[in-house]
């Protein structure tokens, strides 16, 4: 078993590193399952990038995930990255949930809400409106351990969250676009 801190191999078993001390943990079998993969990302942020003053745009950054998140912590999502800008959620981990689906549209859709309120009180401070768009896919998935030594993530892996990364990336700014699995999914809750 490798030591995450300082990647020393050691004995199957061990509790704690021969090298470091660090408290082994066991590898985390990973599982197949069904999946719904959100992926949220800012519109124009290039350009965003260019115009403010990098303290700015980490502070504007903040402001933006604090706000999805509170969306997506509120219907029980899961945030498994934050990528720049850009936040990959998952629906139905790690608690699997029946109406995954549903729960992320739900939350995309108040994404939306509260970028625009957001907006409404940067107006003010700083001008531009910050733009989203989001991709939503439901499918099967391998959720596993992946990396290696101190930087292992646990992700989902397959063509799910291919599916949703290239829907968000057609999505019109401000929108949520899903893939047709997901909405039958939603049970005819949303209109589309």
């Amino acid at each position: 078993m490798q030591c995450t801190r300082c990647e020393q191999e050691n004995p199957a078993g061990a509790r704690f590193c021969n090298q470091c001390g660090t408290a082994l943990s066991s590898p985390v079998e990973a599982e197949r399952r069904q999946l719904t993969v959100m992926f949220c990302d800012l519109a124009d942020s290039t350009a965003l990038s260019a115009a403010l003053d990098p303290e700015s745009l980490r502070e504007l950054l903040t402001e933006y995930q604090a706000a999805a998140g509170a969306e997506i912590a509120r219907h029980e999502g899961h945030v498994a990255q934050y990528l720049g800008d850009g936040m990959l959620v998952y629906f139905g981990y790690p608690v699997a949930q029946e109406d995954a689906a549903a729960r992320a549209m739900r939350a995309g859709l108040g994404i939306l809400r509260a970028l625009d309120t957001l907006n409404a009180s940067r107006a003010v401070r700083q001008g531009s409106a910050l733009r989203v768009r989001i991709g939503i896919h439901t499918g099967s998935v391998v959720i596993g351990d992946v990396g290696h030594g101190s930087r292992r993530e646990r992700l989902a892996l397959g063509e799910t969250p291919n599916i949703a990364a290239r829907l968000q990336a057609l999505a019109a700014q401000d929108s949520v676009l899903v893939s047709e699995v997901t909405r039958r999914l939603s049970k005819e809750e949303f209109s589309c």
